[in-house]
């Protein structure tokens, strides 16, 4: 990308650049690719200061907030409704202030939607390294982040993540589906209805708007009482009219979808084949995340009512709620433990053998430890210690061993 060089040598000469993330952002954000004029893009809030200097911090304000905007000011890159759009989409991207951000790579599947039944607040998601086995938790910290002493719960996401799933692929199985078109139908004429009485609404309150200015017009300006009584109305009016105008603007987008036959057909082709494509190896976690986002707004998690149960409840886009029960998993229960047959073949050969015997018999049956590694004296000593078999037994030898005595061959 092109750059100025600030340097002494070679000041302000024009040089090519790798793309960086910062100068993207920039430009996304930079009003003047729109082709327009502003002024006030940011705020400073007198009692948001910083601790250490006493300087208000700025506020970044939104695109409606900026007092002063000239459209069509400069030739332009892109449109100012496509810039509007842009940044939406990237505040809606940013997963703060409530917003639910973009899908990301991750096991926890309802990152971004889940929210805490406690608070009430949204949690997040505590990621762990692969290597680990251990599966992400949702953690509420917003309380503890704003001064409260501690986090109002935390819990695994394996078992919520499974019972959500299941959820979602019954909601959207081939007979729930034809129950669910019958009830967007309804929902369609719902909204036809609706959106007449809208249409009633406004004609109205704009017939009450061109009477009041037609009352203000034909008042005597020497009057100056009256007059100011109905330019105040007139105001009124005309306020009520722009209210109205933006709420059934926000009404219509909220509303706006319609399923042709084509569509009809192509879901119903998907909720058969889904629970194929959902556990294909070929299937991400981000492909997933996106599956469920689109029929779920949010889903709400309580583990501190019930003991040993996690309550919780699914929002869907069609309004409605599915509340379920999951049970709370122990400490340690999702750990990585030794196999059984490790386990088992410790047992047998412990009052009889070394810890060093034992191990590289296991090793060359093949077994590993919990974490896929080699057996090693440590490995077997834990094992035998936890269980209370031969504590006090060596962990190796150093004379050759006695065929015939305790010390004898390990077995493979």
């Amino acid at each position: 990308m092109p750059t100025r060089v600030t340097a002494k040598e070679a000041y302000g000469s024009l040089i090519w650049k790798e793309a960086t993330l910062s100068t993207v952002v920039r430009i996304l954000h930079n009003p003047a690719y729109a082709g327009a004029y502003v002024y006030g893009r940011s705020e400073y809030l007198v009692e948001r200061r910083s601790p250490r200097t006493g300087k208000a911090s700025a506020h970044v304000r939104n695109v409606a907030q900026w007092p002063v905007r000239i459209t069509e000011h400069h030739p332009a890159y892109i449109g100012w409704e496509e810039f509007v759009k842009n940044q939406e989409q990237l505040r809606q991207n940013w997963g703060h202030d409530g917003n639910r951000g973009v899908p990301r790579d991750g096991r926890a599947l309802l990152q971004g939607i889940v929210y805490c039944g406690v608070c009430g607040r949204k949690m997040s998601v505590q990621n762990r390294s692969v290597k680990e086995g251990r599966s992400p938790s949702y953690v509420c910290t917003q309380g503890y982040l704003s001064g409260e002493e501690k986090t109002c719960q935390c819990m695994t996401s394996r078992p919520i993540d499974a019972a959500v799933v299941e959820a979602f692929l019954a909601a959207i199985s081939p007979v729930n589906l034809q129950v669910a078109t019958r009830v967007m139908d309804q929902i369609e004429q719902e909204l036809v209805s609706q959106r007449r009485q809208r249409e009633l609404q406004l004609e109205q309150v704009r017939y009450e708007a061109r009477l009041a200015q037609r009352q203000y017009d034909s008042v005597d300006p020497s009057n100056r009482l009256v007059a100011a009584e109905l330019e105040r109305r007139w105001n009124e009016k005309l306020e009520r009219v722009a209210e109205l105008e933006r709420a059934f603007a926000q009404a219509e987008r909220d509303a706006e979808w319609k399923l042709t036959s084509e569509e009809r057909a192509a879901i119903a082709d998907l909720s058969r084949d889904l629970p194929a494509l959902w556990s294909a190896e070929t299937t991400t976690n981000l492909e997933r995340k996106q599956l469920l986002r689109m029929i779920i707004e949010s889903v709400q998690v309580d583990g501190i009512t019930q003991t040993g149960q996690i309550e919780v409840q699914i929002r869907w886009r069609s309004g409605t709620i599915t509340v379920l029960e999951v049970r709370r998993m122990a400490p340690g229960e999702c750990s990585l433990k030794t196999s059984g047959e490790a386990v088992s073949r410790i047992h047998k050969m412990a009052p009889r053998r070394t810890y060093a015997q034992i191990a590289t018999a296991l090793n060359r049956a093949g077994l590993r430890s919990a974490f896929g590694r080699r057996f090693t004296t440590q490995h077997v000593g834990y094992i035998c210690r936890r269980d209370g078999l031969g504590g006090r037994r060596p962990r190796s030898i150093s004379k050759p061993p006695n065929t015939t005595g305790r010390g004898g061959p390990a077995e493979s």
